[in-house]
């Protein structure tokens, strides 16, 4: 009996590397964005349509390609333009508690995000850091700027950040009627 392949849908994507920006569009199943990046049978990803840029250089294009290849764990963050990119609500957040929001900043050597994190219950760094098998955490209504060049400044509603490139995180409570 042959089985079925999951549904698979284009989305644009926007990664942020070392060293370069790229831009360009990604092939993910019901699982989304999410899904690829965590997918642990596979330790790159391929963006379709790409657009490779210096960081240091924003407005610049250095190459535009058909497809790249990408290893997953030199991502620093991956940004969507639509939120519900990102995947279901189960995989990109644990628990069945009531979710609290927190307003959070986070850095990295190269970036500064700021944004809001869903998290079920009270916030527990450790879990947030090092439970699960998951490698990206997903942060809403973002904002990140290159530390070293300022010109770079992103605006997304939903975008990924890879956990092990985190240098510090801060966090406040986000009370109901908050902005």
């Amino acid at each position: 009996m042959t089985q079925r392949a999951l549904t698979k849908r284009i989305i644009p994507v926007h990664v942020l590397m070392a060293s370069y920006r790229i831009s360009g569009s990604v092939k993910v199943s019901n699982t989304g964005l999410f899904g690829l990046l965590t997918d642990p049978t596979s330790s790159y990803m391929t963006i379709m349509d790409a657009s490779l840029g210096r960081i240091h250089d924003p407005d610049f294009l250095v190459q535009k390609l058909a497809d790249i290849r990408l290893v997953k764990d030199q991502i620093y963050i991956a940004s969507l333009k639509r939120r519900q990119d990102i995947g279901p609500k189960g995989i990109t957040r644990p628990g069945y508690e009531k979710v609290n929001y927190f307003n959070i900043a986070i850095t990295d050597s190269i970036y500064e995000i700021e944004g809001t994190l869903e998290w079920p219950g009270r916030f527990y760094f450790k879990a947030l850091m090092s439970g699960g098998t998951w490698e990206y955490l997903p942060i809403f209504e973002g904002t990140v700027r290159s530390i070293v060049y300022p010109e770079l400044e992103i605006k997304t509603p939903a975008l990924l950040v890879n956990r092990k490139h985190i240098a510090t995180f801060t966090h406040s409570l986000r009370k109901n009627g908050d902005i």
